[in-house]
């Protein structure tokens, strides 16, 4: 019986061979056909960005949510989630897109236009944020979200009492609502209630406790309270998940300078400019930091980037003037301007009799 088994399967094998090499034959440029490769589903990839969440690392959860965008043009919920991936993972700029796209497909969705508000409100936009916000609570104003997002732009206006009473409708529809808490948070902090804001931010971590913004916010309020080895802590905690998030090193940066440890102050303030070159308050930060460790040529060059941006801090000119009369030739001729910007624009915001008395030594007169 084996070797009858054996010759049965011999037999059927060569028979094969013959077929293909027949089929072959007839047609010489025929090639066999590949077998069919599964291509993955729109299940897997939202199951990838859930794992990813999960780890914290919300911005690689966006761009794995970016390829069902791509696959989907009209799935406006994908793109709303992706722009708030963005913001929890510091790519403010990067959640613009997204949010305008879920805008285009369905206009009428109160939450695809508190998303877009979200998005304008964390790239400082604030009057379009505020009228697209508005917007929102008008559409639906059962929609928690249209709320915490006209919330938040009012409170990032100054609008501070408002702000609350929109940040409560928003906890009162969806008390559990990562965002709605947060944002109620917020509405304290702008008014320097820096404890009670921490109490709604620690809340808002115990709902979602991996995503790197909650920490960016609590370090920020910690610090305020001069709590500095709770606000490390916690800006270092954000960058687990988000380690590219310049932000989060630029708030590191600050606060491990106000601890005295200047070294890593440095690494994270630079980390924070190569990230995002167009930061203003990085620039200036890193300028500061590089003044008092006397790399006076440096620091000059990082106060004029951050001026070149926006900057118009009397600390900024301050530091470029007493860095010209620190350097090895000292230079009243840029010294000078430079100081008297400073006391034109708030003296007393800045050293004023050393300013006063440095551009006197340079033969000029103080404003």
């Amino acid at each position: 019986m084996p070797v009858l088994i054996i010759a049965v399967i011999a037999l059927l094998v060569v028979s094969f061979q013959a077929n293909r090499e027949y089929d072959l034959l007839r047609n010489p440029f025929e090639t066999p056909t590949p077998s069919p490769t599964p291509t993955r589903n729109a299940l897997s990839y939202l199951d990838e960005a859930q794992s990813l969440i999960d780890q914290g690392k919300v911005v690689e959860a966006a761009q794995v949510l970016q390829t069902i965008a791509e696959r989907e043009p009209e799935n406006d919920e994908v793109r709303r989630e992706i722009a708030h991936l963005f913001i929890y993972g510091g790519q403010y700029s990067l959640a613009l897109t997204p949010a305008r796209e879920a805008v285009a497909i369905d206009d009428e969705s109160a939450l695809n236009q508190a998303a877009l508000a979200m998005a304008l409100t964390w790239n400082q936009e604030y009057d379009e944020a505020y009228g697209v916000a508005q917007l929102a609570v008008q559409m639906d104003p059962t929609v928690a979200q249209a709320h915490a997002r006209l919330a938040e732009v009012l409170a990032s206006l100054g609008s501070w009492r408002q702000a609350v009473q929109e940040a409560e409708v928003a906890v009162d529809l969806a008390p559990r609502d990562f965002d709605a808490v947060r944002i109620l948070g917020y509405t304290y902090e702008v008014q320097g209630k820096y404890q009670e804001a921490l109490d709604y931010y620690q809340q808002a971590a115990d709902l979602k406790p991996r995503l790197p913004l909650i920490y960016l916010v609590m370090g920020r309020n910690y610090r305020a309270l001069n709590d500095f080895d709770a606000a490390i802590a916690a800006f270092r905690r954000g960058l687990e998940g988000a380690p590219e998030d310049p932000w989060l090193h630029f708030e590191l940066g600050k606060s491990l300078f106000q601890v005295g440890d200047q070294e890593l102050g440095l690494r994270e303030l630079r980390k924070a400019v190569e990230l995002k070159p167009d930061m203003p308050d990085a620039y200036q930060q890193l300028g500061v930091g590089l003044y008092l460790r006397r790399a006076y040529e440096e620091a000059i060059e990082n106060m004029q980037r951050a001026i070149e941006l926006g900057d118009n801090a009397a600390i900024t000119y301050y530091i470029i003037g007493r860095s010209y009369l620190n350097i090895e030739t000292p230079d009243c001729e840029n010294a000078v301007p430079n100081l008297r910007r400073a006391l034109e624009i708030n003296a007393d915001m800045i050293p004023y009799g050393d300013a006063t008395e440095s551009i006197r030594l340079c033969g000029g007169e103080p404003p």
